[in-house]
Protein backbone atom coordinates (compact mmCIF):
# COMPACT_ATOMS: atom_id res chain seq x y z
CA UNK A 1 0.00 0.00 0.00
CA UNK A 2 1.70 3.34 -1.15
CA UNK A 3 0.84 6.31 1.20
CA UNK A 4 0.79 10.03 0.57
CA UNK A 5 0.09 13.08 1.38
CA UNK A 6 -3.97 13.29 1.76
CA UNK A 7 -6.48 15.39 3.20
CA UNK A 8 -6.01 17.71 5.47
CA UNK A 9 -2.85 16.15 7.61
CA UNK A 10 -3.53 12.58 7.38
CA UNK A 11 -1.89 9.90 5.03
CA UNK A 12 -4.08 8.69 2.13
CA UNK A 13 -3.69 4.73 1.28
CA UNK A 14 -3.73 4.09 -2.37
CA UNK A 15 -4.50 1.80 -4.76
CA UNK A 16 -1.24 -0.04 -6.11
CA UNK A 17 -2.73 -0.17 -9.79
CA UNK A 18 -4.51 2.48 -10.63
CA UNK A 19 -2.53 5.61 -8.05
CA UNK A 20 -6.50 6.43 -6.84
CA UNK A 21 -7.21 6.40 -3.66
CA UNK A 22 -8.52 3.50 -1.80
CA UNK A 23 -11.61 2.65 -0.06
CA UNK A 24 -9.83 2.73 3.14
CA UNK A 25 -8.99 6.72 2.40
CA UNK A 26 -12.91 7.41 0.84
CA UNK A 27 -14.24 6.08 4.19
CA UNK A 28 -11.95 8.45 6.41
CA UNK A 29 -12.67 11.26 4.05
CA UNK A 30 -16.43 11.15 4.62
CA UNK A 31 -15.70 10.94 8.12
CA UNK A 32 -13.82 14.08 7.74
CA UNK A 33 -16.24 15.68 5.89
CA UNK A 34 -19.13 14.96 8.23
CA UNK A 35 -17.31 15.85 10.83
CA UNK A 36 -16.55 19.31 9.63
CA UNK A 37 -19.90 19.67 9.24
CA UNK A 38 -21.19 18.03 12.47
CA UNK A 39 -21.44 21.69 14.19
CA UNK A 40 -23.09 23.57 11.40
CA UNK A 41 -25.93 24.16 8.85
CA UNK A 42 -25.78 22.22 5.82
CA UNK A 43 -27.30 24.44 2.73
CA UNK A 44 -27.05 24.00 -0.71
CA UNK A 45 -23.29 25.48 -1.28
CA UNK A 46 -21.93 23.36 1.52
CA UNK A 47 -23.69 19.88 -0.21
CA UNK A 48 -21.29 17.36 -1.15
CA UNK A 49 -21.42 14.31 -2.85
CA UNK A 50 -20.95 10.43 -3.55
CA UNK A 51 -20.55 9.07 -7.16
CA UNK A 52 -21.18 5.22 -7.18
CA UNK A 53 -19.80 3.84 -10.64
CA UNK A 54 -19.49 0.54 -11.66
CA UNK A 55 -17.73 -0.83 -15.28
CA UNK A 56 -20.54 -2.27 -16.87
CA UNK A 57 -19.75 -5.69 -18.25
CA UNK A 58 -16.11 -5.83 -17.06
CA UNK A 59 -16.02 -9.72 -16.38
CA UNK A 60 -16.77 -10.37 -19.83
CA UNK A 61 -14.66 -7.58 -20.90
CA UNK A 62 -11.74 -9.49 -18.77
CA UNK A 63 -12.94 -13.04 -20.28
CA UNK A 64 -12.51 -11.40 -23.55
CA UNK A 65 -9.20 -9.31 -24.04
CA UNK A 66 -7.64 -11.05 -20.63
CA UNK A 67 -6.19 -9.80 -17.26
CA UNK A 68 -3.71 -7.91 -18.51
CA UNK A 69 -5.73 -5.79 -21.17
CA UNK A 70 -8.01 -5.59 -18.15
CA UNK A 71 -5.61 -3.68 -15.34
CA UNK A 72 -4.75 -1.83 -18.89
CA UNK A 73 -8.30 -0.15 -19.23
CA UNK A 74 -8.64 0.26 -15.47
CA UNK A 75 -5.37 2.38 -15.39
CA UNK A 76 -7.11 4.52 -18.46
CA UNK A 77 -10.50 4.62 -16.66
CA UNK A 78 -9.16 5.97 -13.40
CA UNK A 79 -7.41 8.87 -15.47
CA UNK A 80 -10.22 9.60 -17.74
CA UNK A 81 -12.17 9.85 -14.54
CA UNK A 82 -9.68 12.43 -13.00
CA UNK A 83 -9.91 14.53 -16.00
CA UNK A 84 -13.62 14.77 -15.78
CA UNK A 85 -13.37 16.33 -11.84
CA UNK A 86 -12.99 19.87 -10.51
CA UNK A 87 -10.12 20.92 -8.14
CA UNK A 88 -11.28 19.80 -5.47
CA UNK A 89 -13.28 16.44 -6.14
CA UNK A 90 -11.57 12.98 -5.63
CA UNK A 91 -11.42 9.77 -7.27
CA UNK A 92 -11.27 6.07 -5.39
CA UNK A 93 -10.79 2.78 -6.41
CA UNK A 94 -12.61 1.17 -4.40
CA UNK A 95 -12.79 -2.57 -5.76
CA UNK A 96 -12.30 -4.20 -8.82
CA UNK A 97 -13.97 -2.55 -10.91
CA UNK A 98 -16.04 -0.25 -8.84
CA UNK A 99 -14.73 3.70 -8.41
CA UNK A 100 -16.12 6.70 -6.20
CA UNK A 101 -16.16 10.03 -6.55
CA UNK A 102 -16.71 12.65 -3.81
CA UNK A 103 -17.95 15.96 -4.86
CA UNK A 104 -17.62 18.92 -2.62
CA UNK A 105 -19.57 21.80 -2.80
CA UNK A 106 -22.10 20.86 -5.16
CA UNK A 107 -25.70 20.99 -6.09
CA UNK A 108 -28.04 18.28 -7.61
CA UNK A 109 -27.35 20.19 -11.39
CA UNK A 110 -23.99 19.78 -10.99
CA UNK A 111 -23.85 16.66 -9.82
CA UNK A 112 -25.28 15.60 -13.07
CA UNK A 113 -23.13 17.20 -15.05
CA UNK A 114 -20.08 15.75 -13.77
CA UNK A 115 -22.36 12.09 -14.19
CA UNK A 116 -23.15 12.75 -17.54
CA UNK A 117 -19.13 14.17 -18.45
CA UNK A 118 -18.12 10.56 -16.92
CA UNK A 119 -20.31 8.69 -18.97
CA UNK A 120 -19.10 10.26 -22.15
CA UNK A 121 -15.24 9.95 -21.26
CA UNK A 122 -15.00 6.73 -19.82
CA UNK A 123 -17.25 5.37 -22.91
CA UNK A 124 -15.21 6.13 -25.51
CA UNK A 125 -13.16 3.72 -27.37
CA UNK A 126 -9.54 2.47 -25.29
CA UNK A 127 -6.58 1.26 -27.52
CA UNK A 128 -5.71 -2.05 -26.17
CA UNK A 129 -2.23 -3.86 -26.51
CA UNK A 130 -3.10 -6.99 -28.27
CA UNK A 131 -6.35 -5.71 -29.85
CA UNK A 132 -7.32 -2.57 -31.84
CA UNK A 133 -9.70 -0.86 -29.30
CA UNK A 134 -12.24 -1.87 -27.27
CA UNK A 135 -15.09 0.02 -25.45
CA UNK A 136 -17.06 -0.18 -22.09
CA UNK A 137 -19.80 1.61 -20.89
CA UNK A 138 -20.13 3.41 -17.02
CA UNK A 139 -23.54 3.16 -14.52
CA UNK A 140 -23.22 6.06 -11.82
CA UNK A 141 -25.26 6.07 -9.09
CA UNK A 142 -25.57 9.47 -6.37
CA UNK A 143 -26.60 10.52 -2.99
CA UNK A 144 -25.96 14.30 -1.49
CA UNK A 145 -25.40 14.52 1.59
CA UNK A 146 -27.34 15.46 3.91
CA UNK A 147 -30.34 15.44 2.08
CA UNK A 148 -29.81 11.48 1.41
CA UNK A 149 -27.59 10.51 4.05
CA UNK A 150 -25.96 11.97 6.84
CA UNK A 151 -23.73 9.86 8.19
CA UNK A 152 -20.90 8.04 5.84
CA UNK A 153 -22.65 4.76 5.79
CA UNK A 154 -25.89 6.35 5.11
CA UNK A 155 -24.37 8.10 2.04
CA UNK A 156 -22.60 5.07 0.82
CA UNK A 157 -25.48 3.26 1.26
CA UNK A 158 -27.89 5.49 -0.95
CA UNK A 159 -25.25 5.97 -3.57
CA UNK A 160 -24.98 2.13 -3.95
CA UNK A 161 -28.70 1.85 -3.78
CA UNK A 162 -28.99 4.54 -6.59
CA UNK A 163 -26.30 2.42 -8.56
CA UNK A 164 -27.94 -0.69 -8.29
CA UNK A 165 -31.62 0.82 -9.32
CA UNK A 166 -29.31 2.42 -12.15
CA UNK A 167 -28.06 -0.67 -13.27
CA UNK A 168 -31.54 -2.17 -13.10
CA UNK A 169 -33.00 0.86 -15.71
CA UNK A 170 -29.85 -0.17 -18.37
CA UNK A 171 -26.38 0.16 -18.87
CA UNK A 172 -24.43 3.81 -19.41
CA UNK A 173 -26.66 5.53 -17.12
CA UNK A 174 -26.71 7.84 -13.68
CA UNK A 175 -29.40 7.84 -11.32
CA UNK A 176 -29.53 10.02 -7.99
CA UNK A 177 -31.05 7.84 -4.88
CA UNK A 178 -33.36 11.27 -4.35
CA UNK A 179 -34.64 10.76 -7.80
CA UNK A 180 -35.49 6.83 -6.72
CA UNK A 181 -37.44 8.17 -3.79
CA UNK A 182 -39.65 10.74 -5.42
CA UNK A 183 -40.53 7.89 -8.00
Amino acid sequence: MIETKGFGDFPVSQDELTGLADRAALEEHLDSLFGSYADSDFDDRLQFAILCIDLDGFKQFNEKYGRAEGDLVLKLVADRLQTCMRKNDVVYRIDGDEFAVVLLQVTANEVASVADRIIGSVSQPYDLTNADSAAITVTIGAALAPRDGDTPESLLWCGDAALYIAKKAGKGIYRRYSERRSS
